[in-house]
């Protein structure tokens, strides 16, 4: 039997004690997933997940979260939800009491409601400011129309898709964190503001089971972060998990899936965290310029331990 541990992406370090007394505990993954996650959520400094997650191109914070469950394959996503505190949580209660596993804009905000979840203002004097900024830089006026029109207009004058591969790959960020426990029953979460200035009711990988979030007790855990349309396009999260079904070790199963990416020849990078049914982790990146980083805590753990993954590059172009 593997020991209960938990792992996250780079910017879950600090969070992880949360999920980690859960399982020291005797709780399940899943609780120790959502903890942690709900505690990234609440970090004002992270613009790219809850507080402060920096607005759609209409200056409004849609958020994205999913959580799955290892041992049952149940699922609870939501998309482009706004006004709540803990979207990883709204996804919980969609995985316990909906018939359903993924609720998007009002429908999910009118079910949050139902369930009692906790709402909340989300935007912070940085988010702002980022939005702000990017008004000023986009369009030369004094104040903004109300139906802001302009936006819609700005990016269709700039081409939508030129225009959002010019963002920054910092502007893509998710919070990802997978966990095991004492049954070995595995739970991964994910949650996101998304891609910054993105328009209205853009859903990336992370409210979609199977691109961006999956796991299964037979053989693990994956869950990803950057530009989210590509792990949507080669569902990469079920593939790793699919490339461990077939014999891959958690290393191999993530730089293949990585190598995958790089074969779209688009635009933007991915990062991938992942750890096989033997308790081995890893992550993985298809950036050359960044170290591929997870956090890892068991029950022994005073501290998070950082361990380094591995980084995919793309292939060399003998014609070029």
């Amino acid at each position: 039997m593997v020991k209960p541990f938990i792992i996250g992406t780079r910017n879950s370090g600090q969070f992880l004690h949360a999920g980690a007394e859960i399982l020291r505990n005797g709780g399940t993954a899943l609780d120790a997933v959502e903890a942690a996650t709900r505690l990234v959520e609440l970090n004002p400094n992270d613009t790219s997940v809850g507080l402060g997650g920096i607005p759609n191109i209409l200056g409004v914070q849609e958020m994205d979260a999913s959580l799955m469950c290892g041992k049952t394959m149940n699922t609870g996503s939501v998309g482009a939800l706004k006004g709540f505190k803990h979207p990883i949580s709204v996804a919980r209660k969609v995985l316990d009491e909906a018939p359903h596993v993924l609720l998007v804009g009002a429908g999910a905000e009118h079910f949050a409601r139902v369930m009692d979840c906790e709402t909340g203002d989300l935007e912070t004097e940085e988010s702002v400011k980022v939005y702000k900024a990017f008004v000023n830089d986009a369009f030369e006026h004094e104040g903004i129309d109300e139906s802001q029109a302009w936006a819609v207009n700005y990016a269709r004058s700039q081409n939508l898709r030129d225009w959002y591969d010019r963002l920054a790959d910092e502007r893509h960020g998710t919070v990802n964190i997978v966990a095991i426990d004492e049954n070995g029953d595995i739970a991964s979460a994910v949650s996101t503001s998304g891609t910054a200035l993105k328009f209205p009711g853009r859903l990336g990988d992370s409210p979609i089971i199977g691109a961006g979030n999956y796991c299964d007790n037979r053989y693990g855990a994956a869950t990803c972060t950057g530009r989210g349309e590509l792990a949507i396009r080669n569902s990469t999260a079920r593939t790793i998990i699919h490339y461990m079904e077939e014999g891959l070790s958690a290393k191999d199963a993530a730089s293949r899936a990585m190598k995958d990416i790089h074969a779209l020849k688009a635009f933007g990078s991915m990062n991938c965290i992942v750890f096989d049914a033997k308790g081995n982790t890893t992550s993985a990146t298809t950036r050359p310029d960044r170290e591929s980083v997870h956090w890892y805590m068991d029950m022994e753990s005073k501290e998070p331990e950082k361990r380094v993954g591995i980084n995919v590059n793309p292939p060399v172009n003998h014609d070029e």
